[in-house]
């Protein structure tokens, strides 16, 4: 019926005379199921616009109504006998094929239990006094958010002990809404004045909440495939992506492009091995800006803090950033205090075409204060650049008592890369506070000969007056490098020479290194170790010098604790994972391709060798289960909070599973054999495998006899003999 009204519309179209055909089409090779209706006129042949869109050709928005195969560039090869028709859609004729994206994060696993506890214990002995000092980071998750606190305990003789506080703080991540949710100690305001505040902050933070989606405008690269092949993108002579592609039209996303300018080819290599370029053109990516229609912002209340038990003035901060464009990022901000004073902030940045990207700011404060700034900012393959220059003129901020106020800041740097082995660099510096004043000027060089490296630098102060000037070597043979430095400074002349390596101690490696220093000040020497071990990094150091010796050593590590007990890994500055596999010991893991550890005997590993906001592939080695254990699943993928933990659960479906033999009787194999929680089949022998087994379960071998599990299972490895009666 369908097809009839098909032909009966088409007639309408049909010119005089000509009858329509219907036709099955093959399109590239691929038969479609439903026919067509085509028609040939004056030697050619047509079809409406719908049915040439239905076939895969992608039309333009004024090509409608009635249109011609050879019009459209379509090979058309019609076997009216077999009413089909062979149809050749041209390259450019295709759907356009996307390159994968990078999409969303998937959701957060369940919060490990417990508290983690990042730690280090330093103790130093010398010939004035001894000392201890322990820092700690605590954290525990929940569905509820994060609560983290740090701090430090000293001690020192002579001078008794002190506990300095750190930041405490509870936070709570909405990835939905990108929005996070602060209270206790929280920083706000722009990366040009960040303030420290005992109270609440919300933000929407992008760049923290979704580290794989760059939150910068990106390039999209595409071409015409004429063939099925192989894309490739390089960047400055570099290959940061390849992708099979088909035949026809395709876009990739140019999220692999590092920061900054980049002459950039897509080069299509087909099957045969021809190899065509594309695209050749010059992009320039900058960090700094929104992509277009991205919006961020961050607002915060509370007490100014003054130091680690003390806080000041009630303020509030607020800031926002708009994409208006892929070339334009707009942004505002602001600052009050409960004493009425308080300042606005305009600002720009944009991208000069390739050239790089210009950042303008002006803001105005109570009292007629005012504060402007300008940045210019190049980054490329071998030269960079960045100006900047900031004035101030009684412009208030939202700052504690010890905050310097700075009045006007001017730096300038270059650097000039004209090969990979020499590398040369320049900058400026002038800084003035209402404290300080700071003028300098500063130069190196670096050249590399193969295992050789030179290194030169200058600086020039001109607060002082005074230059000084640095000359290095070094020498790389394997692990070991031996290195060399000279220093002329007014009344600070010093030459050191360094030994840094690797040596094994009981197949752990150690890194040493050995220093021997002289100058104006006398002569020190001193001697460093460090290595890693499963719970932890340790490093020891001793030394003699300016009329005096020391030791000193520091162990690096981390706890969890929770009900199960405590578990001790190294140290989990992001995130870490706790992975149970009840009751299995000595279970290989593997966290994102790489063994992280073994499970222990209560079948659980908590590393922290995980990323957070990152999905990681947690996966076990299933050939270290003894016999008659099967999980559920061996492979999962997991996502960790930020600062909290992943817990990764592997349930065990069976650990119950046996195998028998059953005596007395000749049974067929294939012969099914069935208990209350399963069916199975006899093997040869009359073997019979059970997932379930379970004492004096009963064993129906259909058809032939009954048996009964024995009430001790025995090992799993035993094959167990079972009368049939």
């Amino acid at each position: 019926m369908a097809l009839t009204l098909a032909i009966s519309e088409a007639h309408a179209r049909v010119p005089e005379g000509v009858e329509p055909l219907l036709l099955l089409p093959t399109v590239d090779g691929q038969e479609k199921r439903t026919p067509a209706v085509f028609w040939q006129h004056k030697g050619a042949w047509h079809a409406e616009a719908k049915t040439w869109a239905a076939l895969g050709v992608v039309l333009k928005p004024e090509e409608t109504g009635v249109l011609p195969a050879a019009a459209l560039g379509v090979g058309f090869d019609v076997d009216e006998g077999e009413a089909v028709v062979h149809v050749t859609i041209p390259a450019d004729r295709l759907p356009t094929q996307e390159g994968a994206r990078r999409g969303r994060s998937s959701e957060l696993s369940p919060a490990a239990p417990g508290v983690l506890v990042n730690y280090s214990i330093s103790g130093l002995v010398s010939g004035v006094s001894q000392g201890a000092s322990m820092g700690f980071d605590a954290r525990t998750a929940g569905r509820w958010g994060v609560v983290s606190t740090t701090g430090q305990f000293n001690a020192r003789t002579g001078q008794g002990g002190e506990f300095r506080r750190g930041v405490t703080r509870w936070q709570r991540d909405d990835l939905d809404r990108q929005v996070t949710w602060q209270a206790g100690d929280v920083f706000a305001g722009s990366s040009r004045e960040i303030v420290g505040l005992g109270g609440v902050r919300v933000a929407r933070d992008p760049r923290a909440l979704d580290p794989t989606t760059p939150t910068y405008p990106v390039p999209f690269l595409g071409g015409i495939a004429l063939d099925p092949g192989t894309v490739e993108v390089l960047a400055n002579e570099a290959r940061v992506l390849r992708q099979d592609v088909g035949r026809g039209p395709f876009v990739v996303n140019g999220n692999p492009l590092s920061t900054g300018a980049s002459r950039t080819q897509v080069v299509v290599r087909d099957a045969y091995g021809r190899e065509s370029v594309l695209s050749d053109q010059r992009f320039y990516v900058a960090p700094t800006l929104l992509r277009q229609g991205l919006t961020t912002w961050d607002v915060a209340l509370g007490r100014v803090r003054e130091d680690e038990s003390t806080y000041g003035t009630l303020g509030a901060s607020g800031n926002v950033a708009w994409g208006f464009n892929d070339r334009w990022t707009l942004r505002a901000g602001g600052q009050a205090d409960e004493h009425q004073q308080g300042h606005l902030t305009l600002g720009a940045t944009t991208a000069l075409g390739t050239f790089g990207t210009l950042d303008v700011e002006a803001g105005h404060s109570s009292g007629g204060g005012w504060r402007w700034g300008i940045a210019y900012d190049y980054q490329g393959p071998e030269f960079g650049v960045r100006l900047e220059h900031e004035r101030n003129d009684r412009f208030w901020r939202l700052r504690s008592r010890v905050a310097l106020d700075i009045q006007e800041r001017t730096r300038a740097s270059v650097s000039w890369r004209p090969h990979r082995d020499l590398s040369l660099r320049a900058g400026y510096t002038a800084l003035q506070t209402d404290r300080t004043s700071t003028h300098f000027a500063d130069a190196g060089v670096t050249l590399r000969r193969g295992a050789h490296q030179f290194g030169a630098g200058v600086v020039r102060d001109f607060e002082r007056q005074e230059t000084r000037l640095d000359l290095g070597y070094q020498l790389a043979l394997g692990q070991q490098r031996i290195a060399a430095r000279v220093r002329s400074a007014p009344e600070a002349d010093v030459w050191a020479l360094r030994y840094a390596g690797s040596i094994d101690v009981q197949e752990t490696p150690v890194s040493v290194a050995a220093e021997i220093e002289d100058g104006s000040r006398g002569r020190e020497a001193r001697g460093v170790a460090s290595w890693v071990t499963d719970v932890g990094q340790a490093r020891v150091s001793a030394g003699s010098g300016y009329g005096t010796s020391y030791a000193s050593g520091t162990f690096t590590g981390a706890v969890h604790v929770d009900r199960q007990g405590l578990s001790f890994l190294r140290p989990a500055s992001s995130a870490f994972a706790v992975i149970d596999v009840p009751g299995q010991a000595n279970v290989p893991v593997r966290v994102g391709g790489r063994v992280v550890g073994r499970t222990n005997a209560k079948g659980r590993l908590v590393t922290g060798e995980v990323g957070a906001l990152i999905p990681t592939q947690v996966r076990l080695d299933d050939r270290a289960l003894p016999l008659g254990v099967q999980l559920g699943d061996t492979e999962k993928t997991a996502m960790s909070g930020r600062l909290a933990g992943m817990h990764v659960s592997f349930p065990v479906r069976t650990n119950s599973a046996r195998i028998f033999r059953v005596t007395g009787v000749a049974i067929a194999p294939g012969t099914r054999a069935k208990t209350e929680r399963e069916e199975t089949q006899v093997g040869f022998d009359g073997v019979v495998y059970l997932e379930h087994s379970e004492p004096g379960q009963a064993i129906d071998v259909e058809g032939v006899c009954m048996a009964t599990v024995p009430n001790e299972l025995g090992p799993a490895l035993d094959v167990t003999p079972l009368p049939c009666r």
